[in-house]
């Protein structure tokens, strides 16, 4: 789906800049990398903890999209939208997790340990970039 797809389907509308739903996703993004940092991850519950970390960077970019004026209910869409409008998001590697969290959620893939540990560490460091750089003064 490219984003002509989104606009046309809906996944992608104007919306009305809202500070308060903007910080209240980048305090729900937060507060689920806290759960993720401070747990005991292990070979047998990996797979919940890449999700949830995935499901903490998909808020950023919800609140992203938001400071934005955007209303964005698709995670593909996301990622068409970001695209366009940031010249230093990487597309792909965003695609990549989103594809690796649909596995999980969908399809009851499980995660190996190791690279498990090495998605989470990824997504929190674009996830804390994001913040930092385009959400700072929501926070």
């Amino acid at each position: 789906m490219d984003l002509t797809d989104c606009y046309k389907q809906g996944f992608i509308r104007k919306a009305r800049l809202d500070k308060e739903l903007i910080k209240s996703l980048i305090e729900m993004s937060n507060i689920k990398d806290n759960a993720v940092t401070t747990a005991n991850i292990t070979e047998n519950n990996i797979s919940a903890y890449v999700s949830l970390t995935y499901d903490s960077l998909r808020e950023a970019l919800e609140a992203l999209c938001l400071s934005r004026e955007y209303k964005v209910t698709n995670h593909q869409c996301i990622g068409e939208l970001l695209k366009e409008m940031l010249t230093d998001f990487d597309y792909s590697e965003f695609d990549r997790y989103r594809y690796i969290r649909n596995g999980i959620n969908y399809y009851g893939t499980k995660i190996e340990f190791k690279q498990g540990k090495e998605i989470i560490q990824k997504i929190l460091v674009i996830k804390n970039r994001i913040i930092q750089k385009y959400l700072k003064e929501y926070t």
